[in-house]
């Protein structure tokens, strides 16, 4: 049923048992520190590194077929290739190559973490052929990995996106519109792409791969500092 976790006690730096962040208090699964829109690279991550650009061209046809384009290329091996781990950080995610891509990969044994938004264009997503909600889509591949009887279900992971400050998540506001994948900590693709039918089948985006484990760690505790 994928019910929102209440928001554990904690206690603030003036010794007060906090049970929802007010606005002076940070949200206590967050990291405490500030907010860093900002940063600097290692001497580690700055070095020459392997590096693409996958994008796709606009297709207004009808139907959820081309795939032949370097961005879904690009996600489509790095779902295959996946040994250890999988991250994907985007406010749709509905896309079927995507959707079976992540069961896949936790069939294989490989943990698979998805930060999404909840109720981000609900409206819209219910429309036909446009995939579905997060949510129904979450619940989708929970009982598909479930119904296989294997304990594969555990490999996956599911967070919705929630600010500093924002005791749970909101529907209608607070969203994050990052897109961003990272494969085993070291194959990260990011840019304009959504993994919504729309991004993968119909628009104009603009993305880059890299490879680089120090750029990739330094870029999640990015995300997991703000």
């Amino acid at each position: 049923n994928l019910p929102i976790p209440e928001v554990p006690s904690f206690i603030n730096d003036l010794g007060l048992e906090i049970k929802e962040p007010g606005p002076d208090v940070l949200h206590p699964y967050c990291n405490i520190a500030p907010i860093s829109p900002l940063f600097l690279h290692s001497i580690l991550a700055q070095q020459s590194v392997p590096m693409a650009v996958v994008n796709r061209k606009p297709n207004g046809l009808f139907g959820h077929y081309d795939v032949m384009n370097p961005q879904d290329q690009a996600w489509l091996s790095a779902f295959e290739n996946a040994r250890k781990s999988i991250f994907i950080q985007t406010p749709d995610f509905n896309a079927k190559p995507a959707v079976k891509g992540v069961v896949e990969a936790c069939k294989r044994g490989v943990e698979v973490k998805l930060w999404l938004c909840y109720g981000y264009n609900f409206q819209k997503e219910e429309l036909p052929f446009q995939g579905g909600t997060n949510v129904k889509v979450v619940r989708g591949m929970y009982k598909k990995l479930i119904k296989e009887g294997k304990g594969s279900e555990k490999n996956l992971v599911v967070c919705w996106h929630t600010p500093k400050g924002v005791g749970k998540p909101q529907e209608r506001e607070n969203h994050c519109h990052i897109k961003f994948m990272m494969v085993d900590e070291e194959v990260c693709i990011f840019g304009s792409g959504n993994m919504d039918v729309q991004s993968w089948f119909h628009s104009s985006e603009v993305n880059v791969m890299v490879d680089n484990q120090f750029a990739a760690n330094e870029w999640m505790d990015a995300f997991l500092t703000n």
